[in-house]
């Protein structure tokens, strides 16, 4: 089964030279006809995803890429209810990731890509997937791993105002 998980960037209005944080609006859309339980780690759907090295960022106008800080994180296993999150059937999930680049030039092109792997994805709903997680830890059962490849979003720095 394929995962039918499809990971869409699009910019926030009015990005400034002088920004600490470049705000990236991704979406997730499950394009299945069934419900999905996704495990969020390293993935675009973790709240730590800008510094996790899921998101590159390029300036294409010198044709370089953006050092974005990243740091690795301990995880406990078995995974924690907070750890998933559910997506129903032709459903996405839209939300905004900061991501810590500096140095943005004003009149300058970017692009922004996110791309990694979904780590467990199970093809059904969370309530399904908690107490198998709780009675068989690391076993997983029914899960599935797989690529993600966002688009390439493509923003301009404005002036500061």
């Amino acid at each position: 089964m394929s995962l039918g998980l499809q990971v869409t960037l699009a910019s926030q209005a009015g990005i400034q030279a002088q920004a600490i944080a470049l705000p990236i609006t991704v979406s997730v859309h499950n394009t299945a006809e069934i419900p999905v339980t996704i495990l969020r780690w390293n993935s675009p759907l973790d709240p730590q995803a800008g510094v996790l090295g899921v998101f590159e960022v390029s300036d294409t106008t010198e044709q370089r890429t953006l050092p974005i800080p990243t740091i690795m994180v301990s995880r406990k296993l078995p995974p924690s209810e907070e750890d998933l999150v559910e997506i129903k059937a032709d459903e996405k999930l839209d939300f905004v990731v900061n991501l810590p680049v500096q140095g943005l030039e004003e009149g300058h092109q970017y692009s922004v890509r996110a791309q990694g792997t979904w780590h467990a994805v199970w093809p059904t709903e969370l309530a399904n997937v908690t107490p198998q997680l709780q009675d068989q830890g690391d076993e997983k059962g029914d899960v599935e791993r797989g690529d993600f490849t966002s688009n390439v979003l493509s923003l301009s720095v404005e002036a500061n105002s």
